[in-house]
This record gives structure tokens, sequence and C-alpha cells, in this order.
């Protein structure tokens, strides 16, 4: 069940990232430059498997699927907003001896981490800040300042 239910999330998540047939293949040169830049105007979902060896007693392996889509989103003439979303499917085994109600396996979401970039359409610069309004509402961070890119 759960390996239909990973194979499900993927087929919803890889469908939307295929190319439509109406669409134009570009300039490549072009293309190759934006998939470099990760605050470009191209949408992506970046997949990254992690296997987490020897855990707890009972030496398991646990398993992290991270699904990263990078969507922007055109906010006017002058400006995107780009979203990178951080979406863990986690498979964990028993990690330990004992009844499966204290130490059973475990299949699902893990806590999702958005981030949110402002970034000028043109420019050789982007500029971002970080996405929490209040300072008292997020965790301590080396990027308590804006942000600088370039393209």
């Amino acid at each position: 069940m759960r390996i239909a239910w990973l194979i499900a999330v993927l087929g919803i998540v890889a469908v939307p990232a295929a190319p439509a047939l109406a669409q134009s293949s570009g300039d490549e040169t072009e293309l190759a430059k934006k998939t470099q830049n990760p605050v470009a105007d191209l949408i992506s979902v970046p997949f990254q498997s992690n296997f987490n060896f020897g855990v707890g007693s009972k030496d398991a392996t646990v398993y992290v699927l991270n699904v990263e889509p990078v969507i922007p989103l055109h906010l006017n003439a002058d400006w995107n907003l780009i979203t990178r979303t951080i979406v863990p499917i986690i498979n964990q085994p028993s990690l330990f001896p004992g009844p499966d109600s204290i130490s059973g396996s475990a299949f699902g979401l893990g806590d999702i981490n958005p981030s949110l970039f402002l970034s000028q359409v043109m420019g050789p610069w982007s500029d971002g800040t970080p996405e929490t309004a209040q300072v008292r509402l997020r965790r301590p961070s080396w990027l308590d300042f804006p942000v600088e890119g370039v393209r």
C-alpha cells in the first residue's frame, strides 16, 4: 500500500512538470543558463533521495524523498515571486523492539519548508529577504538580512 501511495504521489508531481506539446524548444543556450540559475523564470521539480543507514537499535534504514518544486510567479512587469518548497516524504521502519503502538513503522509527510524569494525581472542582481514577518516567530538564522544574487 505504501509503495502504491508513493508511486501515486510521484505521478501527480511529475505530470505537471512534463512539457506541453505546444511549447517550443526555444534557444537551448538560454535554457541552459536558466537551469543553472536558482532564481530564473523556470518551473522545476527536483527530487532529493536520502537513505539514512544504521538508525535506532535495529540498525534500520530510514528513507526520505524530498520533493522541491520551484515555481516563479509574475507579480508585475518588474518583479517575480519565486517559491521553493521542500516536501519530505518519509518511510521510517520500526527503530527499536517493542509494541507496534510505540515502536512501529511510520510513512508520510514530514515538516514542509516553504521559502519565498522576491526577484527583479531585469538586471544583473536579484534581491531577496527572509519570509517571516515577525522575528519572534522564526528560528535564529544567519539569514537575518536581505540576500543578493547574481544572474
